[in-house]
């Protein structure tokens, strides 16, 4: 596994479904070039013809669902990227500055060594799936496959009335598994990772390690708001590029919330809230950042 690779979650998904909401809709497929066999399953020829009729998002899966009753389902995995050019050229249009950084995953000029499938649309317009690992995938599905998929994963952690504090209650007094396995547990509650499951822990003040079900009332209370929250914020900030670099918007550029990360890859400094020293630890194999001085 790459070190330091993490999987993109609800707010990293989220800003790259609302770009390509508005990028894509009412565009024609044109053609579909497969690069990479592995990267797409399923006939091209189903969707070519077809006009994007909207971007939706499941958990960590985006559907662009077309005309003609087929759709393209997408999951990056640890290291996918969506780029869109609306231009045939497809010249990278981030700014100098922006594009300083020497990374695996600039994008640069499309396509590139780690493009896995191109989609062309009715204009020049392209969409580029960019994939260094090869563990993500691009599908050919109708809305019962995508329906049969979504009914297998838990609420969505932004839905304030799926994700209910009474919902919230139940899954956690069920479970002797750490909190922050739980909440990370995609069939239990769908979008957080690692990245926010740090932080909401951090933000409800519980410790990781904590069992689920010996948290209080009040404790959930705090910890489902934090979730929420941080969740919110991010999605705000245009999601977390990572230390791994290789979350990226759909026009190529870096999220945001990585500037505002309370305690997440901050081992060794100071808490923000009480002084303490943040440590890391592994949680069922993951990193795992918590000040033990005000996470009880």
């Amino acid at each position: 596994m790459l070190k330091g690779a993490l999987v993109p979650e609800l707010p990293e998904v989220e800003t790259i479904k609302s770009q390509l909401d508005l990028a894509l809709k009412g565009l024609k497929i044109t053609g579909v070039e497969v690069l990479k066999e592995k990267s797409f399953v399923g006939k091209a020829a189903e969707v070519v013809g077809g006009r994007v009729v909207g971007v939706e998002r499941r958990a960590k899966i985006f559907l662009i669902r077309l005309d003609n009753g087929r759709s393209l389902a997408v999951h990056l995995k640890m290291t996918g990227q969506l780029i869109f050019r609306p231009i045939a050229d497809c010249q990278n249009p981030i700014s100098e500055k922006e594009a300083e950084k020497d990374s695996r995953y600039d994008v640069g000029d499309l396509p590139n060594k780690y493009t896995r499938v191109v989609i062309d649309f009715d204009g020049g317009a392209k969409l580029f799936f960019n994939d260094l690992r090869i563990f993500g995938w691009m599908k050919v599905i109708g809305d019962s496959n995508f329906k049969l998929q979504s009914e297998k994963l838990g609420p969505e952690a932004t839905d304030r009335k799926a994700f209910s504090a009474a919902y919230f209650k139940k899954i956690l007094g069920g479970s002797r598994r750490s909190v922050k396995l739980v909440i990370m547990d995609q069939e239990k509650l769908a979008g957080v990772g690692n990245i926010y499951a740090n932080e909401a822990l951090f933000m409800a003040g519980i410790d990781p390690q904590k069992a689920a079900n010996r948290l209080s009332g009040a404790e959930a209370a705090k910890l489902r708001k934090a979730v929420i929250e941080v969740l919110e914020e991010a999605i705000a900030k245009k999601g977390t590029t990572d230390r791994d670099d290789a979350f990226r918007q759909s026009d190529g550029s870096r999220g945001g919330y990585q500037k505002y990360l309370r305690v997440y890859g901050r081992k060794g400094e100071k808490c923000p809230r009480c002084g303490g020293k943040i440590e890391r630890i592994k949680i069922g194999g993951r990193g795992t950042f918590y000040c033990s001085k005000c996470q009880h």
